[in-house]
């Protein structure tokens, strides 16, 4: 699926001005002669017998590949406990329907998708949303046109829709235009898109409804490229499926596959990661030492593999040098970039930094070596890479988000044609996990209340 860019930094769809309306009725978007007003603040809410707990400004924006999950501590309330309601947001474009709020306006401050309550995990495609739920369905709203909502048809919801005949799910991951979906007992199911095979059923015709990967069996995570899927096993394998042009399937071969293919030559495999057309390990190796690299193959051509060249691919995975942490603790790909999370709270990225989602400057370059982008002791525990904008998730609840903003994908308010360094989500506290997709994002979000 092609990218989105304008002439000035690749990107084609640019604001021109992002304002305070008149009156203080809410964030004024200016695009051309068109001025849009989106709706002001949703919500302040307050807990009886606590000292103002505010949950979160829910403003102009409205309903969040790789693929972002995590859990962190709720803060400690020292003066009485009440009822917890895990709820999904979502802020960005919305042209599709992608923020599950009812509506197709771009909102620029985070806002509830309608009708979910128990949402334990979120996944961000290219233009739709998927959310997993405590009881084990997944719900998805957004773009339709190829069936990637599980609902039997091909027309897009701007409200989620429960997938049918999905139970027992304990991770999802969304893809350019299909979903994938982990149930617990380690088979994996898909919908969506099936040009390249990416559903993995030995077939290359799009399914409107779940249809179980051939062949998987004891998974225990999943991930979404663009057009390709992969599945880790409990024996520390890894497996692929769909799109192999460049060779993202990491075979040594480039011949698409609509079946899943063992990985060459990867094995005690901890985490997987799937970006645009290139794929990430991490493995844990040795018995004493227990020593965490990071494993990539696939499209090269903005040094995504950080290996130190732009070769245009690699069919096979290769060692990532120069990442000096004690240990891995999360890998994420974008869709031309790389990132990993060490223990010590440091962030490492390296590939396409043409808007910033590099995260340490404006460089409009590439970085083909990893580098240093965020310092150790940052208090993130987690990051969600997607298209061209990042989303890191902090222990305080709090995200922070950078990259590409030109469709108010931040969170912060604004809308900028300049690439963001980290700033934080206005408003956004408690959350317990994030995923960042084409152009918009996912959070989820625990309410207090009565």
């Amino acid at each position: 699926m092609a990218r989105r860019r304008c002439p000035a930094y690749g990107h084609s769809r640019c604001r021109t001005a992002v304002s305070i309306s008149p009156g203080g009725k809410g964030l004024a978007i200016v695009k051309g002669d068109n001025v849009k007003i989106l709706r002001g603040p949703r919500r302040l809410a307050q807990v009886a017998g606590c000292a103002a707990l505010a949950l979160g400004l829910a403003s102009s924006a409205a309903a969040t590949s790789g693929v972002a999950h995590a859990a962190v501590a709720v803060p400690a309330r020292t003066c009485c406990i009440f009822p917890s309601h895990p709820a999904a947001v979502s802020w960005g474009a919305n042209q599709y329907g992608q923020l599950g709020n009812g509506t197709y306006a771009e909102y620029a401050v985070y806002g509830d998708v309608d009708g979910l309550t128990g949402v334990t995990q979120v996944a961000a495609g290219w233009d739709h949303g998927l959310a997993l739920t405590s009881d084990g369905t997944v719900w998805a709203w957004g773009a339709g046109n190829a069936g990637q909502l599980g609902n039997g048809g091909t027309t897009g919801s701007p409200v989620p829709e429960q997938v049918p005949g999905l139970t027992g799910v304990i991770q999802i991951a969304a893809g350019a235009a299909f979903s994938l979906a982990l149930t617990s007992d380690g088979s994996v199911w898909a919908w969506g898109e099936d040009d390249q095979g990416q559903l993995g059923n030995d077939s290359t015709t799009n399914s409107e409804w779940p249809v179980q990967i051939a062949g998987l069996t004891g998974v225990t995570q999943i991930g979404a490229g663009t057009e390709f899927g992969m599945a880790l096993r409990s024996d520390g394998t890894v497996w692929t499926w769909g799109l192999n042009s460049s060779g993202q399937l990491g075979n040594a071969t480039t011949t698409s596959s609509d079946v899943p293919v063992q990985v060459s030559g990867l094995s005690q495999v901890t985490q997987i990661a799937a970006g645009g057309d290139f794929a990430m390990a991490a493995r844990t190796q040795g018995f004493v030492t227990m020593l965490t690299s990071v494993w990539t193959w696939g499209s090269n051509q903005f040094g995504a593999l950080g290996d130190g060249d732009t070769e245009p691919y690699r069919s096979t995975p290769g060692q990532v040098s120069g990442i000096s942490v004690p240990s891995v603790r999360q890998i994420a790909a974008g869709a031309e970039y790389s990132m990993v999370l060490g223990s010590d709270g440091s962030v490492w990225a390296w590939g396409a930094d043409y808007d910033g989602q590099l995260g340490n400057a404006a460089t409009y370059a590439l970085q083909a070596q990893p580098v240093e982008t965020i310092g150790m002791a940052s208090g993130i525990t987690h990051i969600a890479a997607g298209v061209n904008h990042v989303l890191a998730l902090r222990s305080d609840g709090t995200v922070l988000a950078w990259g590409n903003d030109q469709t108010s994908e931040i969170g912060n308010g604004t809308t900028s044609d300049v690439p963001a360094l980290p700033t934080e989500v206005s408003g956004l506290t408690n959350a317990t996990g994030v995923s960042a997709g084409g152009d918009f994002s996912l959070a989820v979000h625990t309410v207090y209340g009565i």
